[in-house]
């Protein structure tokens, strides 16, 4: 990297992209930027030699390839890393990050697939001194980021609740390998889960949750029913089904994501509030003129106009404005991340127990 200008880098940021399934989206997104000089890429097999192929092209040089992440990092002199491996190995690829030196990382979400681990990322880039950002990157979407304006400003008075519906089906090829194993609590809800955490700013106190699997009769879960409430009061409402033609989930109804091609103009979230409701993603305000406050009253409508950039795209580029020191604060930290965790495992353990659990 290049030296420092009134924390301002003269240079692009040496990066490397570990697992190239999650991934390739952000090695794309290095490839074509100006913050980062793409030096190597972490994976294995046809996907990622293809990869390997593109991102090479698309840069004008050779970008090598390493399937241990442990002979990139000794190899490779590097500023950032990408971690978009599979939960399990977050942990061991982030210890050796930081073992090898490098002190601004991105870990995709969800942050690990344990406390433990969680905990133990969280706990060695602290000592480390290391930037740690997790990749929950709807908060970095226009729309979320928006609506924290909006509740910040006092636009919706105090918030009461949510309610959510993450509902879309997955074709049947979709259910293959450790897709079989993993149902849409842990795949999806996460990212809905952290919505919550992001836009209410508060601790989850119990959830509640009932999950069938009628649909396709296998051992996962293809729909789920929960409560969850949280510190003061706030309750959240929230349906998930990953088997039923709907066009009531974020990733479809948000027009962010390039690759999504059924949009239907739908909202998916409700927010709540003692002075208006807003539905997202079509950002539309409701509320009563304070003279004429009441059902029986004149209800009042204001749009709230938004561009759609690419969260996934805009979460890399806030990545390099905490690695060049322009931003301090990461959208999502870790210790934000893990209780996104935690609430997701409190999700799963009472649709197996058919009990409320309290966090």
């Amino acid at each position: 990297m290049g030296r420092l200008i009134g924390g301002i880098p003269m240079g692009k940021f040496k990066l490397a992209v570990l697992g190239l399934n999650q991934g390739a989206k952000a090695a794309r997104d290095a490839v074509a930027g100006n913050d980062f000089d793409l030096v190597a890429i972490g994976g294995f097999g046809e996907q990622a030699e293809a990869m390997q192929k593109e991102l090479s092209a698309s840069k004008g040089a050779d970008i090598p390839l390493f399937s241990d992440f442990k002979d990139l990092y000794k190899e490779v002199q590097l500023d950032a890393v990408v971690i978009a491996l599979p939960n399990g190995l977050h942990w061991p690829a982030v210890e050796a990050a930081l073992a090898a030196g490098i002190k601004n990382i991105l870990v995709e979400k969800p942050i690990a697939d344990s406390e433990e681990d969680a905990n133990k990322i969280i706990d060695a880039c602290h000592k480390a001194g290391a930037k740690l950002l997790v990749g929950h990157q709807r908060r970095s979407s226009a729309t979320m980021l928006t609506l924290k304006k909006l509740i910040a400003d006092g636009e919706l008075g105090d918030v009461v609740g949510l309610q959510c519906s993450a509902t879309y089906a997955k074709p049947d090829s979709y259910f293959v390998g450790w897709h079989t194993e993993t149902g849409p609590l842990l795949l999806n809800t996460i990212h809905d889960v952290d919505d919550f955490h992001n836009i209410l700013g508060k601790k989850c106190e119990r959830v509640y949750a009932a999950a069938r699997n009628t649909i396709r009769g296998g051992k996962i879960e293809d729909s789920v029913s929960a409560v969850l409430e949280y510190d003061g009061g706030i309750t959240v409402s929230y349906f998930i089904s990953d088997g039923v033609p709907s066009p009531w989930g974020y990733d479809m109804a948000a027009q962010e994501m390039h690759f999504m091609n059924c949009y239907a103009g739908e909202n998916c979230l409700h927010v709540y509030g003692t002075k208006g409701s807003l539905g997202l993603p079509n950002m539309d305000l409701f509320y009563y003129l304070p003279e004429r406050y009441g059902w029986t009253e004149p209800l009042q409508r204001k749009h709230i106009p938004i561009g759609r950039p690419d969260p996934a795209t805009a979460t890399l580029e806030h990545f390099a404005d905490l690695c060049a020191g322009r931003e301090t604060t990461p959208r999502c930290t870790g210790e934000s991340a893990l209780q996104t965790l935690q609430v997701v495992k409190a999700l799963i353990k009472s649709a197996e127990t058919h009990q409320i659990v309290e966090l």
